[in-house]
């Protein structure tokens, strides 16, 4: 009876290896496919990824990573998002000083849509656009 739950033990083990792995591949490719690009705003780039991806119509989770040379984390912007021009601005949540800042916005139903996103830096400010193809 010992035998064969230690060979049961190393069975499940195993197959708990391989479905993490798997786990693990999955969540490799889904950052690249949630990026729906990527701006120079001064010597800054600006990186948007939106989730879930593609996004839908209603609420998704916009995240904006700004990164200076050698992809420092720049952390003291003040970033606002909005999903149309007739929407009022949202300020984006700082996520750490890691140049992460993060806000849910609502999408209109349609087939596609433009992200806006607010720079303001210092006395430096940039709106800069971001199209989105929205799941049907």
């Amino acid at each position: 009876m010992a035998c064969a739950v230690i060979a049961l033990r190393r069975a499940c083990g195993g197959l708990a290896i391989v479905a993490g792995a798997g786990l693990l591949a999955g969540c490799g490719s889904s950052a690249d496919a949630s990026r729906i690009g990527v701006r120079k705003w001064g010597t800054f780039d600006v990186a948007v990824e939106v989730r879930p991806s593609p996004p839908r119509p209603g609420h998704n989770e916009v995240v904006i990573v700004v990164s200076g040379e050698h992809h420092r984390p720049v952390f003291d912007a003040l970033v606002s998002i909005r999903a149309d021009a007739a929407q009022p601005w949202v300020q984006a949540i700082e996520d750490g000083h890691v140049g992460v800042y993060r806000r849910a916005v609502v999408f209109l139903p349609g087939s596609a849509a433009s992200l806006q996103v607010r720079l303001q830096r210092a006395d430096e400010q940039a709106i800069l656009d971001f199209p989105v193809a929205l799941a049907p």
